[in-house]
């Protein structure tokens, strides 16, 4: 097992686990996920008209919604898979070598302290309403959906709980093995505090509309930055050493701040790690499938940008 902190931009990351422990083929558990997994998978060869290819559609766009932490934790073996692990033991922990060593190893510690709890409270929530949500195979002709929902978050819950408890015992133990990465330093690079200017909306903070770069009549836009980081606005927000971004081609003039997606897309393309570095970590790393995983924790993180830092009370959320 080796876990992989990739960062997603100067403040956020997406962490990996690159388990080859195979599930037990004889457990009922592992037998059910493997059932379920491929009546699912049947559902995307529906036709596109009809009712099963519409809910293949709507859940899955619900299983991309899911925190990338809890992915990251449901792919981590549980303790009791592991076959002749001791104290011993070590695990693989590689990081960005900007960091310190005492930096990640604190948060990290910190990570799993808030997640083995966190996990566990919804796993039981998910299984008080697991009987009320029975109740609803009364009903004819009609899949019980919240049952099945409520069933699959008590697995993923079950799951990354169990994730969460193996790495607090690796890092009770001290058996974690940290190794720096040059190559994970890219994500760094980025900051959407320094990719986005905004114009004259009173619902954005002073400090972005002091950086305002020209009005429409349609209203408040955002345009496109170059992806530099320039040293004004190093100074303004106290940073002595932030670095250049590489540059990258703008795709747009202007997006408008009512549309909620191009808001996140804009903040995705401008204040996150690109793709092609994206692809030169998981080449680096010999990771090309998580790939996905790193571009679906992005959008996540955009998304929560836009909501928490772009708007203010009474906004409009992304």
């Amino acid at each position: 097992m080796r876990i992989f902190s990739i960062p997603l931009s100067r403040t956020t990351k997406v962490m990996h686990c690159h388990s080859t422990l195979l599930p037990s083929s004889t457990s009922y558990l592992n037998r059910a996920t493997n059932f379920a997994s491929k009546k699912w998978e049947q559902l995307s060869q529906a036709p596109p008209d009809g009712v099963k290819r519409k809910l293949y559609s709507a859940g899955s766009k619900m299983l991309e919604k899911i925190e990338h932490q809890e992915v990251f934790l449901k792919g981590v073996p549980a303790k009791e898979d592991v076959p002749d692990m001791t104290i011993k033991t070590m695990v693989p922990f590689v990081y960005p070598s900007a960091l310190t060593e005492a930096q990640v190893q604190a948060e990290f510690a910190a990570f799993i302290e808030q997640r083995v709890p966190y996990h566990r409270k919804y796993m039981i929530f998910s299984a008080l309403w697991v009987p009320v949500t029975s109740l609803f195979t009364l009903v004819p002709l009609i899949p019980n959906i919240p049952l099945f929902y409520n069933a699959f978050r008590l697995w993923s819950h079950w799951k990354a709980y169990n994730g969460a408890k193996h790495l607090a015992f690796h890092v009770k133990n001290g058996s974690i093995h940290y190794q720096a990465s040059d190559v994970l330093n890219l994500g760094l690079q980025h900051d959407p505090e320094f990719a986005v200017f905004f114009t004259g909306s009173f619902k954005l903070s002073k400090r972005r509309r002091a950086f305002r770069k020209y009005q429409t009549p349609e209203g408040p836009i955002i345009t496109e930055s170059s992806g530099e980081i320039t040293p004004d606005l190093q100074k303004s927000n106290g940073v002595k050493d932030a670095g250049t971004a590489p540059p990258r081609p703008n795709t747009a003039t202007a997006v408008n701040v009512d549309d909620p997606l191009s808001v996140t897309d804009h903040v995705v393309n401008e204040g996150f790690i690109s793709d092609a570095e994206i692809q030169t970590i998981c080449l680096a790393c010999d990771r090309i499938p998580m790939q996905h995983e790193i571009q679906r924790a992005r959008y996540q993180e955009a998304e929560k940008y836009v909501n928490e830092r772009l708007t203010e009370k009474g906004g409009k959320k992304a």
